[in-house]
């Protein structure tokens, strides 16, 4: 399959193409701050028997953030985990296809709960107001990680949204061919 923003409608290819630029910009980012700041913290450690305070506070939002960001980055190019056997068992376009859409379509439902039970847990933490969970030392209240797994499944069930509505435009077509010309008999010529 093609880059995904190019299978889409014009409208949607703008805006997209820009949250795939920002999601990339800030992996960057952020990975760039987790290198960074480990070095610092091995180099004030060892150098200067002295401490970081309180990083592991920032850093695991930074964490959360760039784990989901990735995740939804990754269901964008779908390039995450999966175990697909059937498309190196069979030659059938059409069971390709049809193999695709089953398996985006659980992946979107699948999704989509996650999305409302993310909704839920942010909707709580929003209800906690004057008494947000917050870290200890620089009290980070714990939305703001969790800020950052709605937004990313959010992210990911969109796209799983929009690679199943290219599969259903674009892979239907390829789908029917196969049915008209079936592959040619392989026939053995004692050669």
């Amino acid at each position: 399959m093609t880059d995904l923003v190019e299978s889409l409608p014009a409208s949607l290819r703008r805006p997209v193409r820009s949250l795939v630029v920002a999601k990339g910009i800030f992996i960057s980012i952020a990975s760039l701050i987790m290198a960074l700041t480990f070095m610092f913290v091995v180099v004030l450690r060892y150098g200067f028997q002295a401490d970081l305070f309180a990083y592991e506070e920032w850093l695991l939002v930074i964490c959360f953030w760039l784990y989901f960001m990735a995740g939804a980055l990754g269901t964008y190019t779908n390039s995450h985990i999966n175990a697909d056997l059937l498309s190196y068992v069979t030659e059938s376009r059409r069971l390709r296809w049809i193999r695709a859409v089953v398996v985006c379509s659980i992946e979107l439902v699948v999704s989509a709960v996650v999305v409302y039970w993310a909704v839920l847990m942010v909707r709580d933490e929003i209800g906690y107001y004057p008494y947000w969970q917050t870290t200890i030392a620089l009290n980070i209240p714990f939305l703001v990680p969790r800020l950052g797994i709605l937004v990313g499944f959010v992210l990911m069930t969109m796209y799983s949204a929009l690679h199943l509505y290219v599969l259903l435009k674009e892979g239907a077509g390829e789908a029917q061919a196969d049915r008209r010309s079936p592959e040619p008999m392989h026939t053995s010529t004692g050669e």
